[in-house]
């Protein structure tokens, strides 16, 4: 199916960006912290003059009366899989850009830096159950098309459910995963079916925040609840309201925060207004450092 023009125009722009960002480092970044991220044991051998100490079998060495040392295999690939939340509260505007735009760029962004180091990306498109789902395939262009997926997928449902769509996910026949939850945080998570997808897979909370993560002094603000049609006003001009609002929002993003250490999963921290770059390459960073320990 053909897709229309300004979604055409849109993933062209998101191309250039992308490429750049992986052209400016993000690519040998996402290398050194993620390749070896799977590794196999291979093979004990006798120690050689330079080998790292770290890799030192005490216990064979003990056996056999002289220095060995364990040998690993990198795995030779991974798959990335973007889970995309397109539920009506990812969807709020208010920003530079739209949320959903920023979505498409971060899988555009993570999926050339992934596709540059020889790995696979997906893509599962939810509300409140899946809707589409993308098979992993090798490449830049498959990359750069599950980005322009994001932008043309007109969403069945209104809601998010993340507990029904973590079942869902748990059943899908695919191999153990580098999962990008893509959301906007805003729902509640149900501690055990995260861990569940966290034992099975290297799980990442990717959490997309709006321009509201912080709020401004903006006076009396409507807001409405998409997904439920609540509506309510809140007077951010109001020193006390305004200082009540922000604990609230600090709260639930340490929340999400204690959560993700609490199943064993990373979280990070996106806005719509800024390139996907930086904070992905401080996480490959973060992740390098962790697995030098």
């Amino acid at each position: 199916m053909a897709l229309p023009p300004r979604i055409v125009a849109a993933a062209r722009a998101l191309e250039v960006r992308a490429r750049r960002s992986v052209r400016e480092g993000l690519g040998g970044r996402w290398r050194s912290g993620l390749r070896g991220a799977g590794i196999e044991f291979a093979e004990v051998r006798d120690y050689v003059p330079g080998d790292d100490a770290r890799t030192l079998d005490w216990n064979v060495t003990a056996r056999a009366g002289r220095l060995t040392v364990k040998r690993f295999e990198e795995e030779r690939e991974q798959t990335l899989l973007f889970v995309v939340d397109l539920s009506r509260s990812c969807l709020l505007g208010g920003g530079r850009r739209s949320w959903r735009d920023a979505a498409a760029e971060l899988v555009a962004t993570a999926g050339c830096a992934a596709a540059h180091s020889g790995d696979r990306c997906g893509l599962v498109l939810v509300t409140e159950r899946i809707e589409r789902i993308v098979a992993p395939r090798h490449g830049t262009n498959h990359a750069l098309a599950l980005a322009a997926e994001v932008l043309a997928h007109a969403p069945a449902g209104t809601r998010s459910e993340p507990q029904r769509v973590a079942r869902e996910l748990l059943r899908l026949r695919t191999r153990p995963a580098l999962v990008f939850w893509i959301t906007d945080g805003a729902d509640a998570w149900a501690t055990e079916s995260l861990a569940e997808v966290a034992a099975r897979h290297d799980l990442v909370l990717s959490l997309l925040r709006g321009p509201w993560a912080d709020p401004p002094r903006a006076g009396a603000v409507r807001f409405a609840d998409p997904e439920s049609g609540a509506v309510r006003v809140v007077d951010l001009g109001d020193a006390r309201v305004h200082a009540e609002v922000t604990r609230r929002v600090a709260r639930a993003r340490a929340e999400v925060a204690i959560l993700a250490r609490r199943v064993g999963a990373d979280a990070i921290e996106f806005t719509v207004d800024d390139p996907p770059a930086a904070p992905l390459a401080e996480w490959c960073r973060r992740r390098e450092r962790e697995r030098l320990r």
